[in-house]
């Protein structure tokens, strides 16, 4: 079960890795230098802003020991050190023997359009969906149809995002449910960055 984990990691970590070497690719560029999507971004504007860069020295702060208990995720949770020099978290339960049964993994980026670079690399995985959560632009994808994982990308404000990877193995027999209680988890993620002023 723990490769399911390995699997959802590494998804999380190739997203990180695009976003910090887009500049070095020849890629166009997704956004202008005033750092606003141009007319032809498929990400729409964020509206009200959150500043994940309040809390992205202390990401295990984005979710309370509260909501933790609600999505029944293991505490404490343990930062770890994510791409581009920045932190991450991972919430964790298991069973008695330490199989992983359901995991959070959350990596926070303060100056890169990953959602953009995102839309653009993701978009033919089994499945893929342009969306939002409370308000703010995703991204929802899964790189496997049969495993419970499910990637996240938000976009909280111009040129900051998080990714969130949610694995349930409680969803074994229907790994789409994955995708929907990571939603949840990543609205409780919003909730809890402060209004950019």
């Amino acid at each position: 079960m723990r490769t399911c984990l390995v699997v959802g990691g590494i998804a999380a970590a190739a997203v990180i890795a695009l976003a910090g070497c887009e500049a070095s690719t020849g890629a166009a560029p997704v956004t202008s230098q005033s750092n606003a999507p141009t007319a032809a971004s498929p990400i729409p504007p964020v509206k009200n802003p959150r500043d994940i860069a309040a809390l992205a020295r202390r990401p295990c702060e984005l979710l309370t020991a509260q909501q933790a208990k609600e999505f029944e995720l293991g505490l404490p949770p343990r930062q770890y050190d994510a791409a581009l020099g920045s932190l991450g978290c991972m919430w964790e339960t298991t069973s008695p023997d330490q199989d992983t049964i359901r995991s959070v993994l959350l990596d926070t980026f303060t100056n890169n359009p990953t959602l953009e670079v995102a839309y653009y690399k993701d978009r033919g995985r089994p499945f893929f969906e342009l969306t939002e959560i409370a308000g703010y632009p995703a991204i929802v994808s899964r790189t496997n149809a049969d495993l419970p994982i499910c990637d996240i990308d938000v976009k909280p404000a111009e040129r900051q995002s998080f990714s969130l990877t949610y694995e349930s193995q409680e969803f074994s027999n229907n790994p789409q449910q994955s995708c929907d209680v990571g939603k949840q988890v990543a609205a409780a993620v919003l909730m809890n960055l402060p209004l950019k002023s």
